[in-house]
């Protein structure tokens, strides 16, 4: 069982990065926000404003890929930032993210624990936030990934199931995953854990919840 302290671990997903937005020195430098965030949409289905996991509130200047209406959701982008501390939206990706069932839930059809490799993870914003890595043996293969909640009174436990469907692994493929850990009300320096099977070892995660 492979034990990974949280000091360990990388928020790199979480920061914000100053990059130059050209070699020229005299062109101004230009602010990037990159890693998960919680996007809001519009009645349109646009999103309108974005809020990253340090409870910084940003105003979306340009309207990008049509959504849900009216809608809050979870997503990994990078986003450059203006004098008017305005955004646009570069790249953005959805993440995996709900209210974790109780795993006593799940029928047995569905208890499929084939590897998943963790590349990061952190607490952010109220959520667990995870980068995952799935080795896949094409472009169209065929995955199904979901989390559930471990049935453990009083502590807040997560787990995850993944079906390969005998899908040989020759590359991988990420996806993004955000559980939301507001719902549980947790306390100020809460232990969280997750554990799941790893492609060498299993993974058996404790963070503090801040």
């Amino acid at each position: 069982m492979r034990k990974h302290p949280l000091s360990l671990l990388t928020a790199a997903l979480a920061c914000a990065l100053i990059l130059n937005s050209c070699d020229d020195e005299n062109e101004p430098v230009e602010t990037l926000l990159t890693g998960f965030m919680t996007a809001h949409t519009d009645s349109e289905g646009y999103i309108s404003s974005i809020d990253d996991d340090f409870g910084t509130h940003y105003r979306v200047s340009e309207k990008k890929d049509k959504l849900s209406p009216d809608t809050t959701l979870r997503i990994v982008a990078s986003a450059a930032l203006d004098d008017s501390h305005n955004v646009r939206i570069l790249q953005m990706v959805q993440a995996l993210s709900y209210i974790a069932p109780p795993d006593s839930i799940i029928p047995d059809t569905m208890r499929v624990k084939d590897p998943i490799e963790i590349e990061s993870l952190y607490i952010g914003g109220g959520y667990l936030n995870i980068h995952v890595g799935i080795k896949v043996g094409s472009e169209d293969a065929r995955h199904t990934l979901f989390y559930t909640r471990l049935d453990s009174p009083g502590k807040l436990k997560f787990t995850f199931y993944h079906n390969s469907y005998d899908d040989r692994g020759t590359y991988t493929k990420y996806a993004y995953v955000s559980i939301p850990l507001w719902g549980y009300l947790p306390s100020k320096n809460d232990t969280v854990f997750l554990s799941c099977k790893g492609y060498q070892e299993g993974y058996d995660y404790k963070l503090i919840y801040k």
